[in-house]
């Protein structure tokens, strides 16, 4: 049949309307305190002010199912979850007010809205008038439905947490308007008030299909253009209005990737998966190229059943410490290294290269170039990491395309971008990093280089970054001027483990050198042969870390 209902409902009447359901492979309670929590405080505070009939709320796109015989909220999930939230806290405040008073009229409140809008749970009996997906529904049915949040309780979800910090956030706003208040009834005639315009006056345009697809197509002609959804969200319901008879298949295959990835920004993912298979996209243009490619129930199961294999591989690289895809340790070390210098844009190479079965030496040995093209050109160069998502994603269209098939040739893409050997080195010997994690990770390497069988912590925790000149000059005789050009030099920094004595930062170089013949690092032992310290001492030692860089992220060998 396709739209049953459509136009303009208040509050009252929308919750009233029908049991609703949020389906399970909708987001989690996504709302934030300090923006959209706020901001529906504003309007609601505004609209009494101003003293306005009405305030637009949204739209709520609503699929009435005949198979489950239930109402699935396809579009207005987080504001039909907030207005929920609220009416509990009136529930809640009106029940104090009842109690404190015997006021009649706050407990005919309460029982209003737990009737009206909020409904009755047992464990026989679910009379509750919204359900919310999965992973939410016991939170919120405890915690909102039928008690308060319990305040020493921390959620661990953070969809949890947030739906306590609605409640808490409502809660504390409207308390301090009446807890200054020590007549009863102007407690009640506040938060009826609130309650009689929130209820009344905020107005949702309504749309009830019985057509799943006709649904998807609303919420898509509703959001598609000049509203900020997540790229996710839009693609999403275009895969299941595409799906046609495969739709369960492609639901099914989309919840288990959002499961799997579980806190990894999904739209990110979607973008780095979709630039490893197909030319570059932007994400404002993202969902326009998918729509546009993906259009078909066989282009749409294909799709996400791959995007799903994946991943597996783009948890591995978002998270090398706590993610294990790949066997071969020297990945996992090579990611982890990419981690730290906050390299990502080069996950679309590694994905094509699974996914067009490269082996792991050869994913290793890309991975190598790349960590020595970040290093080079972004970490002591300077330029800006983004700068590079072209070519990267280029490289990775081709090796999907099958233009690229050896390792070599994916090291002719990367070398004409290359810092050359004789740049590199020049603008090694004069630079400063600040970052204290970008710091220890040179040196680390540098060292681990020169000494392969004692190796430095990969643990930042554990291992200390010494300023030898130091960062307060104390008891140094040395300029203003100078300092702070030679301060963060690499020349100036090494690392120390177990002998760190922070009691000695600022003293004399004789001093420290005392701390440094103890260590077992390699690239600090050699600071005990310097007689003194000062710029000539930096940059010679500077120099001699640079020749090691330059072997350590050398250019990738000519095919």
């Amino acid at each position: 049949m396709g739209i049953k209902n459509f136009g303009f409902e208040t509050i009252e009447t929308y919750l009233q309307k029908g049991i609703y359901y949020i389906p399970d492979y909708q987001r989690e309670y996504s709302w934030l305190k300090d923006e959209q929590i706020d901001d529906f405080w504003t309007d609601i505070v505004s609209t009494i002010e101003e003293d306005r009939d009405t305030h637009f709320f949204g739209q709520v796109v609503i699929h009435d199912d005949k198979t489950d015989n239930k109402k699935y909220v396809i579009d207005g999930q987080q504001r039909t979850t907030t207005s929920v939230i609220f009416l509990a806290v009136l529930r809640d405040l009106f029940e104090e007010v009842y109690n404190e008073s015997n006021y009649s009229s706050a407990r005919n409140k309460f029982e209003d809205i737990r009737l009206k809008f909020i409904g009755r749970w047992s464990e026989d009996e679910d009379e509750l008038r919204l359900t919310l997906g999965r992973v939410d529904k016991d939170y919120f049915r405890q915690n909102i439905q039928i008690n308060r949040p319990r305040s020493i309780v921390d959620p661990e979800e953070p969809s949890h947490r947030r739906i306590k910090e609605a409640y808490k956030e409502l809660e504390t706003r409207l308390r301090k308007l009446i807890d200054n208040v020590n007549d009863s009834k102007e407690k009640y005639n506040i938060l009826v008030q609130f309650y009689n315009k929130f209820i009344n006056g905020f107005q949702l345009m309504y749309v009830e299909t019985d057509e799943i697809n006709e649904a998807f197509i609303i919420f898509e002609t509703l959001n598609a253009r000049g509203k900020d959804l997540e790229t996710s969200d839009l693609l999403k319901n275009h895969l299941f209005r595409s799906s046609g008879s495969l739709i369960e298949k492609v639901k099914d295959e989309w919840m288990k990737t959002v499961e799997n990835i579980e806190n990894i920004d999904i739209t990110k993912f979607l973008r780095h998966y979709w630039n490893s298979q197909y030319r570059f996209t932007r994400e404002k243009d993202l969902y326009k190229k998918i729509r546009t490619q993906v259009n078909t129930p066989n282009k749409s199961e294909e799709f996400v059943k791959n995007f799903r294999i994946m991943s597996d591989v783009y948890k591995n690289l978002v998270n090398p410490t706590e993610e294990l895809y790949f066997l071969d340790t020297q990945i996992q070390k090579s990611l982890q290294n990419m981690k730290t210098l906050s390299a990502s844009s080069f996950y679309p190479i590694i994905l094509s290269m699974v996914n067009r079965n490269f082996n792991e030496l050869d994913i290793k040995d890309t991975l190598d170039a790349l960590e020595s093209f970040i290093v080079r050109n972004v970490v002591v160069a300077g330029k800006v990491a983004n700068k590079y998502e072209i070519l990267f994603a280029k490289i990775a269209h081709k090796i999907t395309e099958k233009e690229l098939t050896e390792v070599t040739q994916i090291y002719d893409q990367l070398k004409p971008e290359m810092l050359v050997d004789e740049d590199f080195e020049m603008m090694l010997n004069t630079f400063t990093v600040k970052s204290t994690k970008v710091a220890k990770f040179l040196l680390r390497e540098i060292n681990d280089f020169i000494e392969n069988e004692v190796q430095v912590l990969s643990d930042n925790r554990r291992i200390h970054l010494e300023h030898i000149m130091p960062k307060k000059t104390g008891e140094w005789n040395i300029d203003d001027e100078t300092h702070q050009k030679y301060l963060n030099r690499l020349g100036n920094l090494t690392l120390l483990g177990q002998e760190f004595n922070t009691s000695i930062q600022n003293k004399p170089f004789d001093l420290k050198k005392q701390i440094y013949a103890r260590s077992s690092i390699k690239i600090t032992q050699p600071l005990c042969d310097y007689s003194s310290w000062d710029e000539h001492a930096i940059e010679k030692r500077q120099k001699n870390l640079s020749k090691v860089a330059l072997r350590r992220w050398k250019l990738p060998e000519n095919s």
